[in-house]
C-alpha cells in the first residue's frame, strides 16, 4: 500500500505542474493557436493520471522517498490466556506387595500463548481514506445517471424527426440512426449514448431554423466521441478526487471541448449562418443557467 500510494503522489504532483502551465499559458497560446491543442493537452493528462505506474526519469523533477510506515493504532491485546496445566501421577498401591514409595512425575507446563497484536499503520489509513473517497464519487456519479435514465424512461416521449436530418446525419458522416426525445425539467439540448446517439430536446421546441444548428451542433458532439472524452476525464478526477487541480481540469477541459465542438460545426458554413449559430449557442446557455 505504501509503495502504491507513493506513486500515486509523485503522478499527482507532476500532472498538477502540467496542469497549472497549461492554465497559465493557454490565454497566452490561445492569441497564436487554435483551442484545439488545449484540448489534446488535456486528453493527454487524464490518461497519464490513470495510468498507476511511475515512469520517473533519473533526473525526475517530483522524486518522493518512501517514509517510513508508523503505526497509529494498536488494538488492546486479549488478557485471557491459558492456564498452566500441571500433572501428577501417583501410582495404585496394591496391598499385596510391599509398598512402594510414590513416583512423582516432573510437572509439565503447557507454554502460555502470545495474543496477537492487531495493529493499523498510517499507509493503511490513508489507503481506505483514498479508497472511500473513489467509492462514494462513483456511486455518486452512478446514482445520478440511474436517476437521469429511470427519468427519462417515464417521461421522455418521441419526437418526429425534421426533414432535413438524413441529410444532416449523411453530411456528418454517421451511419447510426438518431433518436429524439423530448422531455420535461430539460432546459436544454443535449446528447446521450456511446454507440447510438439520442439527442434530448426540451418539450417547448425551439424555431425550425434554429433546430438545424442544435442537431448539428448534438451529433458533431457523437462524431467526435465527446462522451467518451468525457468519460476519460471523469475517471481521472475519481482516482486523484483529493487533488482540487483535477477539478479544475475537469471543467477547463469540458469547456475546451464545447469550443471545439462549435469550431467543427460552423466549419465550412457562411458567414450568416456562422453569425446565426453563435447566437443559438447564447441563447442555449442562458436557458440552461
Amino acid at each position: 500500500m505504501s509503495d502504491f500510494l507513493i506513486t500515486l503522489a509523485e503522478i499527482t504532483l507532476t500532472m498538477s505542474a502540467v496542469i497549472l502551465l497549461l492554465l497559465l499559458l493557454g490565454p497566452i497560446l490561445a492569441r497564436r493557436y487554435a483551442i484545439r491543442w488545449r484540448y489534446w493537452a488535456w486528453l493527454a493528462v487524464a490518461v497519464r493520471l490513470l495510468i498507476p505506474i511511475n515512469l520517473s526519469l533519473p533526473e525526475a523533477p517530483v522524486q518522493l522517498e518512501t517514509p517510513p510506515d508508523r503505526v497509529v493504532y494498536t488494538a488492546p491485546p486479549n488478557l485471557s490466556t491459558p492456564t498452566p496445566v500441571s500433572t501428577d501421577y501417583t501410582p495404585v498401591v496394591s496391598t499385596a506387595a510391599p509398598v512402594q514409595p510414590a513416583v512423582t512425575q516432573p510437572e509439565a507446563t503447557v507454554p502460555a500463548v502470545q495474543p496477537a497484536v492487531r495493529s493499523l499503520t498510517l499507509s493503511q489509513v490513508l489507503f481506505w481514506v483514498w479508497l472511500a473517497g473513489a467509492v462514494l464519487l462513483l456511486l455518486w456519479h452512478l446514482i445520478g445517471y440511474l436517476r437521469f435514465q429511470s427519468y427519462l424512461r417515464r417521461w421522455a416521449k418521441p419526437m418526429e424527426a425534421p426533414h432535413f436530418l438524413p441529410d444532416l446525419t449523411r453530411e456528418l458522416g454517421l451511419a447510426q440512426p438518431v433518436r429524439l426525445l423530448t422531455c420535461p425539467g430539460v432546459k436544454g439540448p443535449m446528447m446521450t449514448g456511446l454507440s447510438r446517439p439520442t439527442v434530448i430536446l426540451p418539450e417547448e421546441l425551439p424555431p425550425r431554423e434554429d433546430l438545424w444548428f442544435i442537431l448539428r451542433h448534438e451529433l458533431t458532439h457523437f462524431k467526435r466521441r465527446d462522451i467518451l472524452y468525457k468519460t476519460l476525464l471523469l475517471c481521472a478526477n475519481l482516482v486523484h478526487w483529493f487533488n482540487p487541480l483535477t477539478w479544475v481540469l475537469l471543467r477547463a477541459a469540458e469547456g475546451d471541448l464545447e469550443r471545439c465542438c462549435d469550431d467543427d460545426v460552423v466549419k465550412g458554413l457562411p458567414a450568416d449562418d456562422r453569425a446565426r449559430y453563435g447566437q443559438v449557442i447564447l441563447d442555449a446557455v442562458r436557458s440552461n443557467r
